[in-house]
């Protein structure tokens, strides 16, 4: 018994570590999630991925659209947090979430919009600055 509970311990933060940028809610939604996940590794090519049916042309725009990013971290992000997250029927969706630097306080804003298209949800839109205000002004 004492062998499960142990085992049990140790899978709970495995699980815990699925959700990038904590808090979790019942109305998370995958691809956000991935998108998240994504832009904390810096991973943006895969972030790009998520997003670039509705960017014309994203790889020709690819380094204007996440080039400042290197200069504003070039050592990356070491957490993040789900600020915001708004949901309006019937299926559209807005997060805000904070990335903050490896070894800083100061964290990045990104905003994400989404919406359910031909039966699946999709990213539509993003943009990040380090000004939160200037994200929020994004908020549909």
């Amino acid at each position: 018994m004492r062998l499960l509970t142990a085992i049990a311990l140790l899978l709970v933060p495995v699980s815990g570590a699925a959700q990038s940028c904590d808090p979790s809610t019942d109305v998370d939604i995958p691809v956000f999630e991935a998108a998240k996940t994504a832009f904390l590794k810096t991973d943006y090519r895969a972030f790009a991925g998520l997003v670039d049916d509705y960017i014309p042309n994203m790889d020709a725009q690819f380094e204007g659209l996440f080039g400042p990013l290197d200069v504003f971290e070039p050592r990356g992000f070491d957490r993040c947090r789900t600020v915001l997250q708004r949901r309006e029927d019937p299926s559209f969706a807005q997060e805000i979430v904070l990335f903050f630097p490896r070894g800083g306080d100061t964290p990045l804003a990104l905003h994400i919009a989404g919406a359910q298209v031909d039966g699946e949800f999709r990213v539509l839109e993003f943009t990040y600055n380090t000004s939160v205000s200037a994200v929020m002004d994004k908020l549909h």
